[in-house]
């Protein structure tokens, strides 16, 4: 091995190391902004809300920021891991939209899902999964174009796959961007505008995701307004569970 690829191993590790060690106090943060936003020791005026929320989402985004670049290094040096086992997508897509209800409703954004099935059990990693389609929620949410955004979510069965598509009337990609936009780093013009704090790695990560458990994900231009995101799953054929 030359010293060139060795100094690059050894960078990786240190990064990865480090980011590591600052997930602990973030973590210790978010505890205790939690317990003051529940007046555990004590009542809040408004103004005092008002700025531990505030602080809140910083610790979230900065959570989240965190985990993406360990995602990205971890993909890089080929260690990214993704198991394959038997997760019910309907109920966790059901699940990730509620859990993110107080998000949704402060982005003044809509989620509809349709659903064809009760249940449909595909071979993925299910915290995997969740984070998949936690970034392509956030994009959609993100980048809406009206005051008021739309996200259409549908859940279907496809021959031996899941077929699942996340549908927004946001600010919409062209026909070049559509390929790019896995693409790490990579930002639309139209994006930057709006978040120009973004990393551009959300995408890259969640086709990763998808593709590792033998799936396949793209995006489309819709014709009216906005992009859908496409993905496709291997659907789990023995029993599970809950049978």
């Amino acid at each position: 091995m030359n010293n060139k690829k060795e100094r690059q191993i050894k960078e990786a590790d240190s990064f990865t190391a480090i980011t590591h060690h600052v997930k602990s106090p973030i973590y210790v943060l978010k505890g205790y902004l939690e317990a003051l936003s529940s007046e555990e020791v004590g009542e809040l005026d408004e103004k005092q809300k008002r700025y531990i929320k505030i602080c809140m989402e910083n610790v979230d985004r900065m959570s989240f920021i965190i985990n993406s670049l360990i995602g990205m290094m971890e993909i890089e040096e080929g260690k990214y891991e993704v198991k394959k086992e038997p997760v019910d997508i309907v109920n966790e897509i059901e699940e990730i939209v509620e859990n993110s209800l107080p998000m949704i409703r402060a982005s003044n954004v809509k989620v509809f899902i349709e659903k064809k099935e009760d249940s449909l059990f595909a071979l993925t990693d299910r915290e995997k999964f969740r984070e998949a389609m936690d970034i392509i929620l956030l994009n959609a949410m993100n980048y809406k174009k009206q005051n008021e955004g739309k996200i259409e979510v549908k859940i279907e069965k496809k021959e031996n796959k899941a077929l699942c598509s996340i549908k927004d009337n946001g600010i919409g990609i062209s026909e070049k961007e559509k390929e790019k936009i896995f693409n790490k780093f990579y930002r639309t013009k139209e994006g930057i505008k709006i978040d120009p704090n973004s990393l551009g790695i959300g995408l890259f990560i969640c086709k990763t995701i998808i593709e590792l458990s033998d799936g396949k994900i793209w995006a489309e231009k819709n014709k009216e307004e906005g992009t859908t995101f496409f993905f496709t799953l291997p659907l789990f054929e023995g029993k599970h569970k809950n049978n």
